[in-house]
């Protein structure tokens, strides 16, 4: 098996992390356009 050099091995774990973080964003986008109804005992009527 090919030993992979340092110049490599940080390429693939920041193209990996770039991926995660842009997974954990598209995530986070859905949640945020959520909007719960409020509860009645706390509207101002």
């Amino acid at each position: 098996m090919k030993r992979f050099n340092k110049q490599t091995l940080m390429a693939v774990m920041s193209a990996v992390a770039v991926f995660v973080a842009a997974a954990v964003a598209n995530s986070a986008c859905i949640y945020w356009m959520y909007q719960p109804k409020e509860p009645k005992s706390l509207r101002d009527e």
